[in-house]
């Protein structure tokens, strides 16, 4: 009975007891995976250690996530009340520019960074409500620019301890610096080995790294060519290394010059993926990688075969390009092109200027690219940032024009489409003779027809109206060829020419969106055409008739035909008589 009433006894003992607590959720934190131990990890390891150096203790937590492009990652975090907490973030691979943000249990911005470039750190401090010892947060990091690994350190201190933030990321982000000097230094090297037989294999690779940081550059190379890859750096990098790895990982040649001009020539036994890696051994700032291949090896004739002719390979230099481009100009009196710029690299979207000096007189500013499948636009504007012409034209070459009576800078803005390349631009200046950027704009229109022994039949010069279109009635006989050009001045925005037959249908036109415009015909039997002026803007223009034969281009005056403007020269008044109100035709 003794046992029975002692295991009764327990048994009450127990049931009298304090209640169990309610089992509880485990803490959010960061999860541990810091990853490998690679260049961000060791990045991130000089920020961590510039944190205890500052007073902020060793971090409670350290984990790497793969960020997109504008595609966030959250982490949920219960951080404690009473204490304050710091997360320190670093982006790698290709990120420019990340945010952090902290957000409270009620999904308000808690605190958020404002730190530019590849690293973020937000610093909290939460306070408790009631009897809490933690409060529910989410640190949500997100790349604005770019995508890749991202590693994030968590540090607990108490309030009012730690030296502070200033000057944490210095060194360790990418300075956020131009490649200006890059690209003029990669210039001069490509240059250099055009005058060797080489040829830029793609387009450079441009970088902003920090010390330490490695660019990697892949490329094939293929047997019978020799290489040259190039490293070029600007302001702020002292030492950059150049290596070469083939296909298997092995390194088969590298350049550890103390210098910031590394260079590699390497001639392949055998086709293969290869990879060029530059190594900022000393600095930070701005480095550029590329990659040149020299010509083919002649193949051997075999024994009583007659050797192989020469034959050349073509090399994209947009000098040379621009060299072809400005010879006839130079025919035609245009000074030798003064170039701004022999072989400037840009990229699809890009847009790079210039500043050029104009005047006194006229002048042409052009611009080739090194590739046909590249297009090339030019922008031209004054010092007060007026634009004064523009080519915008889906070809590799462009021209602009402007007029000066004194020595005037202008800038000249150049954008690039299509695909990766260089280009060259250069100043033209034009003949004495050219006086008016109307002018200068008729002789580049009409120098086609002229050398091709057109003359000039009519020419009229007056102002433009809004209100009603210029028009007049054109004969062509057979077997004569008409040709027409309209230009205007710095004021005008738009001309179109059309060509209609005597029942309004449309024979020719040339209705692009710039102040100049040119078309021709040629008539197998008797036509008697319209010829149509509209503009938009206002100043002044010029049209010239150019034909062959002796009569093509007469001109008849019609009761369609508009006036100009008041107190302007009215149009001819018969057909092939040249009256007071116009120009005399050029010689």
């Amino acid at each position: 009975m003794r046992g029975v009433a002692g295991l009764l006894l327990a048994l009450a003992a127990v049931g009298c007891g304090p209640p169990e607590a309610a089992p509880t959720r485990p803490l959010s934190l960061l999860p541990d995976e810091a990853g490998p131990l690679d260049a961000l990890n060791r990045r991130h390891a000089r920020l961590r250690q510039r944190m205890r150096h500052r007073g902020y203790g060793e971090e409670v937590g350290l984990t790497r996530a793969f960020v997109l492009e504008d595609r966030g990652v959250s982490f949920p975090l219960d951080l404690g009340v009473g204490k304050c907490s710091t997360f320190l973030a670093l982006g790698g691979g290709s990120i420019r520019d990340l945010t952090l943000t902290l957000h409270d249990g009620q999904g308000d911005v808690a605190a958020t960074e404002s730190i530019d470039g590849e690293g973020g750190l937000v610093h909290v401090c939460p306070q408790g409500e009631g009897d809490a010892m933690v409060r529910p947060h989410h640190l949500v990091i997100r790349a604005r620019e770019g995508a890749g690994a991202v590693m994030v350190a968590h540090f607990r201190s108490e309030p009012e301890v730690g030296d502070g933030f200033d000057g944490l990321f210095e060194g360790v982000l990418a300075p956020r610096v131009p490649f200006r000097d890059v690209e003029e230094h990669l210039a001069r090297s490509r240059s250099a080995l055009r005058a060797r037989g080489f040829s830029p294999v793609g387009a450079p690779l441009l970088e902003r790294v920090t010390e330490g940081s490695v660019v990697r550059l892949p490329v094939m190379l293929e047997p019978g060519r020799c290489y040259v890859a190039t490293g070029r750096s600007g302001e702020g990098l002292r030492d950059i290394d150049l290596f070469l790895f083939d296909a298997a990982g092995v390194e088969v040649a590298r350049d550890l010059a103390q210098d910031a001009e590394p260079s590699i020539e390497h001639c392949p036994s055998e086709a293969g993926r290869h990879t060029v890696e530059l190594r900022a051994f000393e600095g930070a700032g701005a480095v550029g990688v590329m990659v040149a291949v020299g010509p083919a090896e002649e193949p051997e004739a075999a024994p009583g075969e007659p050797a192989p002719e020469p034959h050349d390979e073509r090399v994209d230099d947009p000098a040379l390009a621009l060299g072809v481009m400005a010879a006839p100009l130079q025919n035609r009196g245009f000074a030798p092109p003064l170039f701004v710029s022999r072989d400037a690299a840009i990229v699809p979207g890009e847009v790079r200027t210039h500043d050029v000096v104009i005047g006194p007189g006229c002048a042409l500013i052009a611009g080739a690219a090194s590739h046909e499948g590249m297009d090339l636009d030019l922008y031209l504007a004054d010092d007060a940032g007026r634009e004064v012409d523009r080519d915008t034209a889906v070809q590799s070459t462009a021209r602009v024009r402007a007029c000066r009576d004194q020595p005037s800078v202008m800038r000249v803005a150049v954008k690039g489409y299509g695909r990766d390349g260089a280009y060259a631009l250069a100043l033209l200046r034009a003949p004495d003779s050219v006086t008016s950027i109307q002018a200068l704009r008729v002789e580049e229109a009409t120098a086609p027809y002229r050398l091709r022994g057109y003359t000039p039949r009519f020419v009229l010069n007056a102002e433009l109206r809004q209100e009603s279109p210029f028009r007049r009635t054109v004969v062509l006989e057979a077997g004569e060829c008409l040709a027409v050009a309209a230009a205007g001045d710095e004021e005008a925005e738009d001309l179109d020419l059309f060509l209609r037959a005597t029942d309004g249908a449309l024979v020719v036109s040339d209705s692009g969106p710039d102040p100049y415009a040119t078309l021709s015909r040629c008539a197998e039997v008797r036509e008697v055409l319209s010829l149509e002026l509209h503009h938009h803007g206002r100043g002044r223009f010029a049209l010239h008739v150019l034909g062959t034969g002796e009569g093509a281009g007469r001109t008849e005056a019609t009761g369609a035909e508009s006036s100009p403007a008041p107190g302007a020269p009215p149009p001819a008044p018969s057909r092939r008589d040249h009256s007071a109100s116009e120009d005399p035709p050029p010689e």
